[in-house]
């Protein structure tokens, strides 16, 4: 099966550059995050791996690229570029889909995305159809728990992006979230909270 070709989803020539301007405390959750899906990662041997909702440079993505054969990250305010093994695409011109082609990668991530999006959205259904059978969709999601405290972060500390949290449609728990894995085409294959309950996991097995 042919990989992804990057000639055809990459333009190198576009003029809008976003700038990466995470607060530091952001940054740090991020990483944490990161520590939960690691051993997803490594169960199979250098991975086709997408992230959608990658960010502005497809920070995670080049942070494990010594561990994949090839990454392609997704962001409606992504900057178009080409990084060692990395390749990362503003897809706002893509009307919700994912330029790929169906059952071509081994691990679809969604870090942090699913909240920003609403109900009825498809691009849960988009990462699953480009992911093989058999291969992995990993989710993290903020708990109705955190809602609170992230509020307070940010509009009262600013120590966490407020125009990221007033962009959040739905604040998933456990039942809602098993459901979206499932009606996209994947059997849950594991659930966990972390930080402390306040963020989730959901790891989602593509059915043949």
């Amino acid at each position: 099966m042919n990989e992804p070709n990057e000639a055809e989803i990459l333009d190198e020539n576009s003029l809008t550059k976003f700038e990466d301007d995470w607060p530091l405390f952001e940054k740090f959750l991020g990483y944490l995050r990161y520590l939960q899906i690691k051993p997803y990662i490594m169960s199979t041997p250098k991975p086709i791996c997408v992230d959608i909702g990658c960010g502005f440079y497809g920070r995670f993505l080049k942070s494990i690229s010594h561990l994949i054969k090839r990454g392609y990250g997704f962001d409606i305010r992504g900057n178009d570029e080409k990084y060692a093994n990395i390749c990362i695409v503003n897809n706002s011109k893509c009307l919700g889909r994912i330029p790929l082609k169906d059952n071509r990668v081994d691990r679809v991530f969604m870090l942090a995305v699913l909240e920003h999006l609403p109900l009825n959205d498809r691009l849960l259904e988009e990462g699953v159809r480009v992911l093989k059978p058999g291969g992995l969709l990993i989710l993290t999601t903020p708990t109705p728990l955190a809602k609170p405290v992230l509020e307070f972060l940010s509009y009262k500390l600013h120590l966490i992006s407020e125009a990221s949290i007033r962009e959040h449609k739905h604040y998933y728990n456990r039942q809602e979230l098993g459901y979206r894995v499932i009606k996209s085409g994947c059997a849950v294959l594991a659930y966990q909270t972390f930080q402390l309950g306040f963020n989730q996991l959901i790891v989602g097995i593509k059915q043949g």
